[in-house]
């Protein structure tokens, strides 16, 4: 249990208010607290953790969440922190996640919605693409759940094809000879050897999206034997990541199912991408108007195309 918050301040009229507000305060920073140090958390979890009553819980959770400080993930039902809060966070959370999630989840869901398929969108992080979201619980196809956190080979996984096709020859090379990546994200796991990338890449670039690596058996368990086709995906004109499609690889071959869905991806990523720039945009009009008043005289009081 998180020890104790004590009242110190008299109460009284004004001082009761700021005393309620500054206990509000206390609560919602132990339950930030709380989840950077374990990383992703129920409510029963918190709960027990915090010894902090569920309605109070679920009241500070929304708040942070509106805030975007945390986040409840459709995957898995757990909260995460969205900050990193120094000397506690188990690793920086990458700028912008949260955004991405929450942006491309809420499209994802529509697009599984009318075809039924189920989507993940992974964001590319150092030597490896990373599931923050996924639309698997709501799917009525029973496939593997994708573990919200999951870190996945980028060299074998579609979101990493479609990255990595759109990146120059000598990032890649970059990625590839990186000799402080561990093993489980080297490109020597499935036999790729660099002439074999290019080739790979290549076709990539001439179909038009990522596909899994034929060696390339997911993380979940040895093999899931699921297919994914893949779209890379663009924030401010830079790839940050993708979102792929998934199904039973018995059911159809990657060909036949991207002459099926693959426009309705490219429409889905093409709404996600206007979404995270209008975001954007947005914030960069709030903070020229910040700027342009920062010497006042005086203040006044108070489409994506398949190839």
């Amino acid at each position: 249990m998180h020890p104790a918050i004590v009242d110190t301040v008299p109460s009284g009229g004004t001082i009761d208010i700021m005393l309620k507000e500054n206990r509000s305060l206390g609560r919602g920073l132990i339950v930030l607290e709380t989840l950077a140090r374990q990383r992703a958390m129920s409510l029963s979890e918190i709960h027990r953790e915090t010894g902090l009553p569920k309605s109070t819980l679920r009241r500070l959770l929304a708040t942070l969440a509106s805030r975007r400080f945390v986040r409840r993930s459709l995957s898995d039902k757990l909260y995460r922190v969205t900050v990193t809060l120094p000397d506690i966070s188990i690793s920086p959370v990458p700028p912008g996640l949260a955004l991405v999630a929450d942006i491309g989840l809420t499209h994802a869901l529509v697009m599984t919605k009318k075809i039924s398929w189920p989507s993940d969108i992974h964001i590319f992080e150092k030597h490896w693409m990373r599931i923050v979201e996924s639309t698997r619980a709501v799917s009525p196809f029973s496939l593997y759940l994708g573990q919200v956190d999951r870190r996945l080979n980028l060299f074998g996984c579609a979101t990493g094809a479609a990255c990595l096709s759109q990146m120059d020859e000598e990032r890649v090379r970059q990625l590839f000879d990186d000799p402080d990546k561990e093993y489980r994200f080297h490109p020597a796991r499935f036999g790729i050897t660099w002439t074999k990338l290019q080739h790979y890449l290549n076709k990539t670039r001439e179909i038009g999206y990522g596909v899994r690596h034929p060696n390339y058996g997911g993380e979940t368990v040895v093999n899931d034997k699921l297919s994914a086709i893949a779209l890379p995906l663009r924030r401010d004109g830079e790839v940050c990541g993708g979102v792929s499609l998934l199904w039973p690889r018995e059911f159809l071959s990657a060909s036949e199912f991207a002459d099926m869905y693959l426009d309705e991806l490219a429409e889905t990523v093409a709404r996600i991408e206007a979404d995270l720039d209008g975001f954007g945009d947005t914030n960069r009009k709030k903070g020229k108007a910040v700027k342009g008043r920062a010497d006042p005289q005086p203040p006044a009081p108070t489409s994506r195309h398949r190839s």
